[in-house]
């Protein structure tokens, strides 16, 4: 009670008191990679959806609603995976997800519907709305002309609202992903193209989420991406590709630091004013991918003699086991290498513990979540599935547990009291990020009575939920 009724005293006392052009270097990409999904789309061009994803034929008509969770055994953040329709789905570990994103349908010019690959996809939409997931429709176009004509041209878009929106019911799904891509002038459009479809898609479905697919660096400053998130439910960061198939230097898919540009200068700088003022807008997409050079030498970003390809994790986790993991401390990544006799070749693929750190920033951040890039890359591999929830169910963060120890006692008063700025000062000190827990830019009596809220002494484990941010 002594110390409940101090931290009131200091309550009172409280109480009367923009975005950068990237450069390259040799730890960044000097242009504007290629899409990943379009690569990807592109090389499973002729594949068949994989069967266990549409069920029994013929059952399309009846679909299990959204289920409610049972409060405590789902993530306590977004969880938001891409499944490709060239993917199984009989890995996935439903508890660890809130979405999954059903990739794709295409989105024609004219604003018609293209390549549906055999949606809806009965039993994936069944599985995961009885385990409380919300199934997402994926709507793709890599053309950035068609890009333009579609966004641009009122017929063809009232069209496509209007076809997408038949899709989205006729598969019973809770929301549509955006993943349109390519350089172009359509990106000074897509904005006000986002916000028209919110509108719409909140108004014909009610509930129905639209997020977008996102940058993780905007290129030449073409993005208004505070003006994207505005216009929309969310955007899911794609942090990857920072290396590739175009790159002059072996390298990581999703460094989290060095270079000009990094997964930290994504969420810091590029998403920095959304990040600021509505962090619950953003999921920090992470590869379970990787790439696979031959170099000309032994050493870290070596110069490359020829790309081999996209890896997975299901195979580059035995692979590094074999060849000998090594870890990057420039990007915080891991990588293997080995000779063939001829060519040196190497692996640069994310694991457990570099996501784990990706994980961290976002959850430092205050971010919505985190995404995948794609769902059963991992294969029946359990690594990064274990991760998650280590990260966002059984260790779930605890609202004002400043120092991580499971309670808030005062030892995470006096982390807390540093931070304490005074209504309307921003306090910009990364490491006050968590004390923001009005989620406005300051440390003011609002966040210490939300702290208060929290507060339960030594040993005692502090709930999720123990905030109420208005």
């Amino acid at each position: 009670m002594k110390i409940i009724l101090a931290l009131l005293c200091i309550h009172v006392l409280v109480c009367s008191a923009g975005t950068e052009t990237p450069a390259s270097d040799a730890t960044s990409p000097a242009a504007e990679p290629p899409s990943v999904a379009r690569l990807a789309y592109e090389a499973h061009a002729e594949a068949p959806v994989s069967p266990d994803l549409i069920g029994t034929a013929g059952i399309t008509t009846s679909f299990t609603p959204l289920q409610p969770r049972i409060p405590g055994t789902g993530p306590c953040a977004t969880i938001f995976g891409y499944l490709p329709y060239w993917e199984s789905a009989a890995n996935v570990r439903w508890q660890l997800l809130t979405h999954v994103a059903c990739f794709s349908v295409g989105a024609n010019p004219n604003g018609t519907i293209s390549n549906p690959h055999n949606w809806p996809w009965t039993a994936v939409i069944n599985t995961a709305h009885a385990n409380g997931v919300k199934v997402i429709l994926v709507a793709t176009q890599f053309d950035p002309n068609s890009i333009l004509t579609l966004i641009t041209t009122p017929a063809y878009k009232s069209a496509f609202f209007a076809n997408i929106k038949a899709q989205i019911l006729a598969g019973n799904a809770d929301g549509v992903n955006i993943d349109f891509e390519g350089s172009g002038p359509w990106r000074s459009h897509i904005n006000g193209f986002m916000a028209e479809l919110t509108a719409y898609l909140h108004a014909e479905i009610p509930g129905c989420e639209v997020t977008f697919a996102g940058p993780a660096v905007n290129w030449s400053n073409s993005w208004d991406l505070e003006g994207l998130a505005a216009s929309c439910d969310g955007i899911f960061i794609m942090g990857y590709a920072f290396s590739g198939s175009g790159s002059a230097n072996s390298g990581p898919q999703a460094p989290l630091t060095g270079g000009s540009i990094n997964i930290t200068n994504t969420v810091t700088v590029q998403y920095g004013a959304v990040t600021q003022k509505h962090p619950e807008k953003l999921i920090l997409g992470v590869p379970y991918y990787g790439g696979h050079w031959k170099t000309t030498t032994a050493n870290p970003r070596s110069a490359v003699v020829s790309y081999v390809g996209s890896t997975r994790f299901r195979d580059t986790y035995e692979e590094s086991m074999l060849y000998g993991r090594l870890w990057d401390s420039v990007s915080q990544t891991p990588w293997y290498r080995w000779h063939d006799g001829t060519d040196w070749h190497q692996v640069w693929a994310d694991d457990a513990e570099s996501l784990g750190l990706k994980y961290d920033l976002a959850r430092q951040h205050r971010l919505a979540g985190v995404g995948i890039w794609a769902l059963n890359y991992d294969g029946a591999r359990p690594e990064l599935w274990d991760e998650l929830d280590r990260q966002f169910r059984t260790g779930c963060p605890r609202p004002a547990d400043l120092d991580h120890d499971g309670d808030v006692d005062m030892e995470d008063y006096g982390l807390f009291q540093r931070c304490l700025s005074g209504r309307n000062v921003v306090q910009a000190s990364p490491a006050c990020a968590g004390t923001h827990l009005d989620l406005d830019t300051d440390v003011d009596e609002n966040d210490l009575a939300l702290f208060l809220q929290c507060f339960t002494g030594p040993g005692q484990k502090a709930a999720p939920g123990c905030t109420t941010v208005p």
